[in-house]
């Protein structure tokens, strides 16, 4: 793929329905500036106009996925502005976090390579990861006199991982490569780099040969399942929203063609 330096988010289509969402700033591993929070800000209100949309796939532009906030280039802790004026922009930045969750539609992780700070919080926000065995995960805040608790990494990373693995990462610092992340729940599945994005895509190509209503439900039951305070709730939410699917065209389109044993074709 190539890619357009002075773009720092890209989108494309590269198959039916899958929207590619790229971090554009590979000469420092795509880290984050404040052009590139605006501009994935951007790609992914575009995303959510679009109604051919039933897939975002989130990578990095060639060898990393995101470095976390860019130090050299970006704000180095120093400056005139505000407290308010900071808080403001962390706002900004972590409620990237918030919208890949709430996203209409699944939302993949093609993790390229470093996935570091801010980077790591945007992989935690997808709902699937795929990582090449160049890839890497680090909660760098803990080794920048900051807190390690950003971008939703306090929230998510113990809900895959556990409390002591997630503790481990956030107070140590450590990378955890490609093969521990698999081990722990951190990682879907693990491929060649040069496959990574393929096998991203290939996926994305399983969630949109689904019925597209039904997975956004699906997706929607699964974030708000995980918070629900007792399973008696999850399952009125479940039997609410099974009801409501029933409703859709999709379910006689899938039962035509069990009885007739060919594959379900949804438009």
């Amino acid at each position: 793929m190539t890619t357009n330096d002075k773009e720092p988010v890209l989108v494309s289509g590269p198959r039916p329905g899958v929207r590619l969402i790229t971090l554009n700033r590979p000469h420092r591993l795509n880290a984050i500036t404040v052009p590139l929070v605006e501009g994935l800000h951007a790609a992914l209100d575009r995303v959510d106009h679009d109604l051919d949309a039933r897939v975002i796939v989130l990578t990095g532009a060639r060898r990393g996925f995101c470095a976390g906030f860019d130090l050299k280039d970006g704000w180095d802790g120093a400056g005139t502005d505000s407290a308010e004026e900071r808080y403001r922009g962390q706002q900004r930045l972590a409620s990237l976090v918030t919208r890949l969750r709430e996203a209409p539609v699944p939302v993949v992780a093609a993790v390229n390579g470093p996935a570091a700070g801010g980077g790591f919080g945007l992989a935690l926000a997808a709902d699937i990861r795929l990582a090449a065995t160049t890839a890497s995960f680090l909660v760098a805040n803990a080794r920048l006199g900051l807190s390690a608790g950003e971008m939703g990494i306090s929230y998510l990373l113990p809900r895959l991982v556990g409390e002591g693995r997630a503790a481990e990462m956030m107070y140590t610092g450590r990378a955890v490569d490609a093969a521990e992340a698999l081990g722990w729940g951190l990682a879907n599945h693990v491929v060649a780099p040069h496959a990574v994005l393929d096998a991203t895509l290939d996926l994305a190509a399983q969630i949109t040969a689904n019925a597209p209503f039904g997975v956004r439900l699906s997706k929607e039951m699964l974030r708000l399942g995980s918070d629900a305070p007792s399973l008696e709730q999850a399952l009125v939410l479940e039997n609410r929203t099974q009801v409501l699917a029933g409703y859709n065209h999709d379910l006689t389109t899938a039962i035509h063609a069990f009885r007739a044993g060919q594959p379900s074709r949804f438009g």
